[in-house]
Formats: structure tokens, C-alpha cells, sequence
């Protein structure tokens, strides 16, 4: 957890969780020259982020939605369970607008995209070690709108789908066949095909081409639902 230096000053420990070791490399150039940052340790996978917590527990995790072992949002329902005080900032390719709501109802304080400029990542990461919230204002207002009540505010169809079937809805928008999504997500075909079918109903879509399209453009043309 936080330490001071010799004048006083206080220095957060930050865990990256991201299997890209580019973004671990990149991270640490971005924020070494940051004296009140020290990243204390990287995890390539949800798994290894475990083993080293148990050890080593930091003031911020920042993590990747899409990681091999396990869904990311999944993955910060885990830590606020076991380590309530631990602050977590997303930190992903994944579009805010379709994911952030739910990352924030898993208990994530933060979310950054990594199109966003550095400048924009370490003023989310002191604004979360502060004790304060770090969304897109659009985000901020629906979430503030479902703690006040406000159900009746428009939901997207994205809403619908499990963490799963999102991670799954993404890969399809990607061009990933069924066989491709099960090795990256390292499930069985069949259980890819039944998420196909969830998602194919959920959305109430036609068919499973009908899902491939508006797979592509949600996630490559840019057409987001409301």
C-alpha cells in the first residue's frame, strides 16, 4: 500500500493487469518519470493478478478488459469483493459507451480508453487514488440517473447481454469466426455457438448473419446504440 519518501511525500503502488506486454512497457515509461507513482507489479492474466495480490497489495489496479484467462469486469467484481479498498481504473480498447456502466456497477472507479492522450490516463489515475469517480460525463449522468431512480431513462441493447456474451459480441465485430473466439476466450465451440444464439435472441435479430452485421457496426463502423 502507499508509502511516503524522505520528504514526506506520498507514493501509490499501481499493479497493471494486461496481457499485452506493450502496455506493461509502455506504462511504465509513461509514468516513471512520476514521482508519487511507483508501478509495483504487472500481471498478464486475471490468475497471476491473484497470486500477486495475496502478497502485495497496491493502492491502484489498472486493468484491461480483455484479458486471455478471464473476463475483465468479472475481474474487478472479484477484487472489490476480496479487497474493498483497492481503487481500479479500466484501462481498454473497448468503447466506453457500450461498457463503462457495467464496469462501474462491478465496481470499478474509473475508466480510460487507450485512444485517450497520456495526459488524460494520469489525470484519471489521481483523480481515482484521491477517492473520486473518473467517467465520461455521459457515463457519469446515467449512472447518477439509475442511483436516483431514474429507470426509465433509455437503455441500450447492449444492456441485454451477459459480460460474456458482450466479450463474445466483440470478437464477432472484430471478424474472430467461432472456432477463433473459442481459442482466444479458451472455451468450447459449443459453448460459443449457444452464446450466439443468446445473443442473437437478446438483440432479436434474425439470423446469425443479421448478428455479424450489427456485430461490425457496433464495433468497427461505429454505429453505437442508443
Amino acid at each position: 500500500m502507499r508509502k511516503c519518501n524522505s520528504m514526506h511525500r506520498a507514493i501509490y503502488n499501481i499493479m497493471i493487469i494486461d496481457d499485452h506486454p506493450i502496455i506493461h512497457d509502455g506504462l511504465k515509461t509513461l509514468l516513471g518519470s512520476e514521482k508519487d507513482l511507483n508501478i509495483s507489479a504487472v500481471a498478464s492474466s486475471a490468475n497471476q493478478a491473484l497470486k500477486l495480490l495475496k502478497n502485495n497489495l497496491p493502492d491502484l489496479a489498472i486493468i484491461d478488459l480483455s484479458l486471455g484467462d478471464s473476463d475483465g469486469t468479472a475481474l474487478i467484481q472479484k477484487l472489490k469483493k476480496k479487497y474493498p479498498k483497492l481503487r481500479t481504473l479500466v484501462y481498454t480498447m473497448s468503447e466506453e459507451k457500450l461498457f463503462a456502466e457495467r464496469t462501474s456497477r462491478a465496481g470499478a472507479d474509473g475508466y480510460v480508453m487507450k485512444t485517450s492522450p497520456p495526459s488524460e490516463l494520469k489525470r484519471a489515475i489521481r483523480t481515482v487514488l484521491s477517492g473520486d469517480y473518473f467517467f465520461s460525463p455521459e457515463t457519469t449522468t446515467r449512472i447518477q440517473n439509475k442511483v436516483n431512480g431514474h429507470h426509465n431513462s433509455p437503455r441500450s441493447l447492449i444492456d441485454k447481454l451477459s459480460n460474456r456474451e458482450l466479450d463474445i459480441f466483440k470478437l464477432i465485430g472484430e471478424g474472430l469466426d467461432a472456432l477463433s473466439i473459442s481459442e482466444r476466450l479458451n472455451i468450447s465451440r459449443n459453448t460459443v455457438d449457444t452464446h450466439r444464439i443468446n445473443i442473437k435472441n437478446k438483440l432479436e435479430l434474425a439470423s446469425g448473419k443479421a448478428v455479424d452485421r450489427f456485430a461490425y457496426e457496433v464495433f468497427q463502423a461505429g454505429h453505437l446504440p442508443n
